[in-house]
């Protein structure tokens, strides 16, 4: 077991989290996050020749969807600290025959000119970053005057009923985040995290994804497609007591589950903002 304290190697744990998982997490077995992408475009409405940066893009799944409105005028360019899922998005660019860019990058220190794109867009990103805030700076300094912003994140009781389940199960191992960022967010705190950035006009959307699985092992699989969550696991426990864990695991979500399978709500949040006009 390794113990990890500074900001640095904490976000070098979360990088080689995403490195280690990016090939089970691009099949996307529940669907979520491709349906998830597509809905938050659908509220971005990027405009035909518009330009695009998709911060966190992991293997791009909003990235891939946004030549359906950009069209071929764009520019889209997707980042991602993790070079596997960068590899990942570029393979399945070539699959589809379009014409993105990747780069590797840190959300917290984006290489980019001040003013370069219409939108910024960041799925299921924004709590993995060290440092919330000074992520959602450099997106608002990289979008242009009266650009636009399109966040998608977990809302309030995000993963019911099996969040607060699994939650109470891993204080029991004494299992602890790799960070303090809340996992999700009301939409009070994403309000105020938003405007003390420096963005106006915050619209909030909340909305509901049901999922089944079919067994508790399919919903472990989930958890240890999310890159951090292997990393907690190698670096809190033993070998010893992860089997323990997962054991114990698999023996409480068999009480949730039902004939259909084991039912699932993801509660998600969706935040639109703006940059003002800058004299």
């Amino acid at each position: 077991m390794i113990k990890v304290d500074n900001p640095t190697d904490i976000k070098g744990s979360i990088r080689q989290g995403w490195e280690e998982v990016a090939v089970e997490y691009t099949k996307d077995r529940l669907g979520i996050f491709e349906r998830c992408a597509g809905r938050l475009l659908e509220l971005v409405h990027p405009s035909s020749g518009s330009s695009i940066f998709d911060v966190g893009c992991g293997s791009g799944a909003v990235s891939l969807q946004t030549t359906r409105w950009t069209g071929s005028e764009g520019l889209v360019i997707g980042s991602d600290i993790a070079v596997t899922m960068l590899n990942m998005a570029r393979s399945k660019a070539e699959d589809l025959n379009t014409d993105l860019e990747f780069c590797q990058m840190d959300a917290e220190q984006l290489g980019l000119p001040n003013a370069s794109f219409d939108n910024v867009t960041c799925a299921f990103s924004l709590f993995q970053f060290t440092d919330m805030e000074q992520a959602l700076i450099e997106m608002w300094r990289v979008l242009k005057s009266g650009g636009r912003l399109g966040l998608s994140n977990w809302g309030t009781g995000y993963f019911s009923p099996i969040a607060s389940i699994q939650r109470d199960l891993f204080r029991m191992f004494n299992l602890k985040p790799l960070l303090n960022n809340p996992l999700s967010f009301k939409p009070n705190e994403l309000n105020d995290l938003l405007t003390r950035t420096g963005f106006s006009e915050v619209e909030l959307i909340e909305e509901t994804d049901e999922v089944w699985f079919n067994t508790p092992e399919e919903i472990w699989a989930f958890n240890m497609d999310m890159g951090p969550f292997p990393i907690m696991l190698r670096q809190q426990l033993s070998s010893d007591e992860q089997s323990r864990l997962f054991h114990q695991f698999k023996a409480t979500m068999e009480n949730l589950r039902t004939e259909q399978g084991i039912k699932s709500t993801f509660h998600l949040i969706y935040a639109l903002a703006g940059k003002g006009d800058i004299d």
